[in-house]
């Protein structure tokens, strides 16, 4: 049965055993779940295809284990199947690999020794990370990574603020995937806090009838994507659980759908 067949038959039996004033709110985080398994042209997620599922199961392994000796095969692994010349997919795997710069003694050193057998667009995707990493010598690392080909790049790239936290998580999917796998790679809870907002604020427009609002597609697959990850992460459950106290109204049925209450 496909995946989402299967989801969705399970989560029509729980809806039957749910409240009718919870209904409507589910069934709008499982249309959204069902955007997040969807493959589409202005969204990526890690779990869209099976190959990329893969790929998720590497950064989620490494978000269990910290074990930074799996970072090259990460970085090969994307390269070798070329899917990295997808803007999307570069920014993703640049924000993982960013945080792993920063946080990681020895990545630094094992992520740039690939540089000599990378394709173009794993040395653009690496580019990405040094530069959302904002390592000292950005410079000369980019001098190293990307030629004149790649000017207009580099030109976006050094026009992209950092830290990442500074991107609106709200703009595009893209971002919010961004914030997902920087999350990962650090634990960092700032970024998981972001998400939860999204999601608090897909509950503040989705109250109010403002489906149309801009920020409206990417704080909807926010509440989604938690929805999906409490169960399988206990840290971001918890987190989940610490956010939900002290509020009421939509904010709180939102976050008490996402712990499945």
């Amino acid at each position: 049965m496909p995946i989402i067949t299967s989801f969705f038959a399970a989560r029509q039996y729980q809806m039957s055993n749910v409240a009718p004033s919870r209904r409507l709110a589910l069934r709008t985080l499982f249309l959204a779940l069902a955007l997040w398994f969807m493959p589409c042209q202005d969204a990526f997620a890690l779990t869209v295809s099976k190959n990329l599922s893969f790929y998720a199961r590497d950064m989620e392994y490494y978000y269990k284990e910290k074990r930074a000796e799996t970072l090259p095969g990460i970085l090969r692994t994307f390269d070798a199947q070329n899917v990295l010349y997808d803007r999307q997919k570069q920014l993703t795997l640049a924000a993982f690999l960013a945080e792993t710069l920063k946080s990681e003694s020895t990545a630094r050193q094992t992520l740039l020794a690939q540089v000599p057998t990378l394709s173009r667009d794993g040395k653009r995707t690496l580019a990405w990370a040094v530069h959302l990493a904002q390592l000292t010598d950005e410079a000369a690392l980019m001098n190293q990574l990307l030629d004149q080909r790649d000017a207009v790049l580099l030109q976006q790239i050094r026009l992209n603020p950092t830290p990442l936290l500074q991107w609106d998580i709200t703009s595009e999917k893209t971002v919010l995937q961004m914030y997902w796998a920087a999350y990962t790679a650090s634990g960092n809870v700032a970024y998981l806090d972001a998400i939860i907002d999204a999601a608090l604020r897909y509950a503040d427009l989705n109250s109010s009838g403002r489906q149309n609002d801009p920020a409206f597609p990417v704080s909807q697959t926010a509440a989604a994507s938690l929805y999906e990850m409490s169960p399988r992460h206990e840290a971001v459950q918890s987190r989940v659980e610490q956010r939900l106290k002290g509020l009421t109204g939509p904010q709180a049925e939102t976050l008490r759908t996402v712990l499945r209450k």
